[in-house]
């Protein structure tokens, strides 16, 4: 029986749909999820659960069958990003910045990045690189398939990889956190172009053989800034660090070589224990790759199972692991194989429409023409940074007694769905949701607490004058770019008497480590699971004290 080679578009398609499967099958799982249930089981489909947010205050939020995470929401942002052009501006300057007002999982090195892009600064950029030169962790890995498939069209492995390393520092400045961005990139390369059937082991023997590829110092004529600030960072010698970590990546795939001959007899457990998908670094980019290259190897005859082994790897980064294996698995197989049970993950039509335009000669002009059927088709789009969404319906979830945590389901034209949230106060009236959408007054996203309400009514006006913009334009800036302001913690009279009568405050917490919270959330954008930790409280505690500062 002759295999049929699936086409480029076909095998772009895969590669997108099944890195979302993969993210939504695996996000129940992983370590970090704030999964309810304690014990998951290893099903065939997805599932519905509950998920414990601390975002914008304690809730518990539903999770839909197939919705998926952090992974694919910055892998369709880059996407954007690279449709709208200029990209680097575009995901630095409004992808990241509005990214937070609808995130789903996103990793601390991920939002703090994004926090700082809000503020119009790059991490390392800023006076405390310190963390940023240490973040070498796979958010940037998870995201770069949109480069592979916007380059799909021509042959420059040196210019990919650049494009892959501009993205990754945006956000990591570790070796670990470009090696595996590059290294991922350079497999979903090498099987996007692969026209013959891919031999058992052929894809790990690949990677090992393009080391100097992907595995490259760093060009001092593009980046010769940015390494100048590497290598002041004191921790460590960025090149030397860079030599190691990629000697080191090459060890692991000659392992994973030498696993994968012994067929049959393979413990998945033993080999994705050995290349450390269970121990400390398990969120490492470098961790991510490997893994995905191995499991893509082991499994490119069951696209299906090697999705779910990484998804249910317990303990492992089961979201991202699961999602960048599916897209190997799907730049390899295409999408026949893809389960009808799996294709109803999130946004399914948005994922492939979005690779469509990845791949067209002309990206913005075939944008146009989708954004003008979705705009004659609905009139009732608001504009945002990164183009025009139209609100969908909402829900709210109490928060314990202190009040409910109001969620809005949003689309944008392009098909993507988002969610965004806002805390009310018991105290303060909620707004009647109207069942029209056409006559709900809305606002562009959730603002975070440390924002001046009175914004709102700004972002509300800016909004209405753009509507008639089509979302390639410049989006405004007023809207979601904010400058720091000076906190400042309030509180009437009826604050303080409610105060008083809370059990949080009756317990023997000092008066000296109250005002050292209230004095950390003025100068800092900590969390409070962050905060909590720091000081020895419960954190609706600090959640409480929190609601009363204001910008």
């Amino acid at each position: 029986m002759t295999t049929v080679i699936p086409t480029e578009i076909e095998k772009c398609k895969g590669a997108m749909l099944a890195t979302a499967i993969g993210d939504a099958l695996g996000w129940p799982n992983e370590p970090r999820s704030k999964n309810r249930s304690k014990k998951p089981k290893i099903v065939d489909h997805f599932v519905e659960w509950t998920r414990s947010s601390n975002y914008p205050r304690w809730h518990d939020e539903k999770i839909l069958p197939g919705e998926y995470s952090d992974d694919t929401q910055m892998t369709l942002s880059v996407a954007r990003s690279i449709i709208a052009g200029d990209w680097e501006k575009f995901l630095a300057e409004k992808e990241l910045p509005f990214w937070l007002n609808y995130e789903r999982g996103g990793g601390g090195a991920l939002r703090k990045a994004a926090k700082s892009c809000k503020e119009g600064v790059l991490l390392w950029q800023t006076k405390n690189t310190r963390d940023y030169f240490n973040a070498g962790g796979n958010g940037a890995t998870m995201r770069i398939l949109p480069h592979v498939i916007a380059a799909a069209k021509t042959i420059n492995t040196t210019a990919l990889m650049t494009n892959v390393v501009k993205d990754t520092l945006i956000t990591h400045g570790h070796p670990r956190a470009f090696l595996g961005a590059t290294c991922y990139a350079y497999a979903l390369d090498y099987l996007l172009r692969k026209e013959t059937v891919l031999e058992y082991g052929e894809l790990v023997t690949a990677v090992i053989d393009g080391q100097n590829d992907w595995g490259a110092n760093l060009n001092t004529d593009v980046l010769g800034e940015w390494l100048s600030i590497a290598q002041k960072h004191r921790e460590y010698d960025f090149l030397t660090e860079w030599e190691k970590t990629c000697a080191h990546m090459v060890r692991q795939l000659e392992l994973i070589s030498v696993s994968l001959k012994k067929g049959l007899i393979l413990d998945d457990t033993k080999v994705l224990s050995d290349l450390e998908c269970f121990g400390k670094a398990n969120g490492a980019g470098d961790v991510a790759a490997l893994a995905a290259i191995y499991l893509a190897s082991k499994y490119a005859n069951n696209p299906s199972l090697g999705i779910k082994v990484p998804a249910f790897s317990f303990g492992a980064d089961t979201d991202t692991i699961a999602s960048i294996t599916g897209g190997l698995l799907g730049m390899l197989s295409g999408t026949n194989w893809i389960p009808d049970e799996w294709k109803v993950v999130q946004d399914y039509d948005c994922l492939v429409q979005i690779t469509e335009l990845l791949l067209a000669d002309n990206k913005k002009e075939a944008t146009k023409e989708e954004v003008a059927e979705a705009k004659a088709q609905d009139n009732r789009w608001r504009a945002t940074p990164i183009g025009k969404v139209r609100f969908v319906e909402s829900k709210s979830v109490p928060n314990g007694k202190y009040g409910i945590v109001i969620i809005e389901k949003w689309q944008t034209m392009l098909g993507q769905t988002m969610y965004t949230k806002d805390f009310k106060p018991n105290d303060m009236p909620q707004q009647t949701n109207q069942s029209s959408v056409g006559t709900k007054k809305t606002h562009q996203a959730t603002l975070s607490d440390s924002e001046d309400r009175s914004k709102l009514k700004n972002e509300q006006q800016v909004a209405i004058q753009q509507q008639t913009k089509m979302p390639e334009q410049e989006p405004t800036q007023e809207m979601f770019t904010s400058q720091k302001a000076k906190r400042q913690f309030v509180l009437e009279s009826d604050d303080v008497t409610a105060l008083l009568g809370n059990s949080h405050f009756k317990n023997s917490v000092t008066v000296g480590k109250v005002m050292k919270i209230i004095q950390t959330l003025i100068d800092s954008d900590k969390e409070s699971s962050d905060l909590a930790k720091q000081y020895r409280v419960d954190i609706e505690m600090v959640d409480i004290i929190k609601s009363f500062v204001k910008s």
